[in-house]
């Protein structure tokens, strides 16, 4: 009986412990998952600025004020899984208000059939801050790809 008690109680054991390392196996897995969630979104803000700002270059017109806003639909949806993940909301807000403002822009245009290229500047070189504090908060240097 006492044979039978210890080969009972020995399977319990090995059964436990492969269920705790299956755990954290498990545990392990989705940090590392939410990791690259949270990396390749924080990547896709910092380009979908960028990428607003190198088009600032090129002739202002109602097609490049509409891939703005297209950029900035994206940013703002990156931004939300970056905020949710870290569990503070700082991005989202920024990127709301630079879409609204985006949105002035096309529906002014569509309305008087011209843009307000002075305060499109203001608004790229706001965009320009953005990403110089987005770099300094969330990129780590010799960090990439880990």
């Amino acid at each position: 009986m006492r044979k039978l008690l210890g080969y009972f109680a020995g399977g319990f054991l090995v059964i436990l412990l492969a269920i705790i390392i299956s755990y954290q196996d498990g545990h392990e897995n989705g940090e590392k998952r939410m990791a690259a969630v949270l990396g390749n979104s924080v990547y896709n803000v910092w380009e979908g600025y960028y990428e607003i700002v190198e088009d600032s270059n090129k002739e202002m017109t109602i097609d490049s004020i509409s891939r703005m806003n297209d950029r900035l639909i994206s940013v703002k949806a990156y931004s939300n899984v970056v905020d949710r993940t870290v569990g503070e909301e700082v991005l989202l807000p920024i990127a709301d208000k630079l879409l609204n403002i985006g949105t002035g822009f096309e529906d002014g245009y569509r309305e008087n059939g011209n843009f307000d290229k002075e305060k499109y500047m203001e608004t790229v070189e706001e965009i320009e801050k953005v990403i110089t504090l987005f770099t300094e908060i969330y990129y780590i240097p010799n960090s990439e790809g880990s």
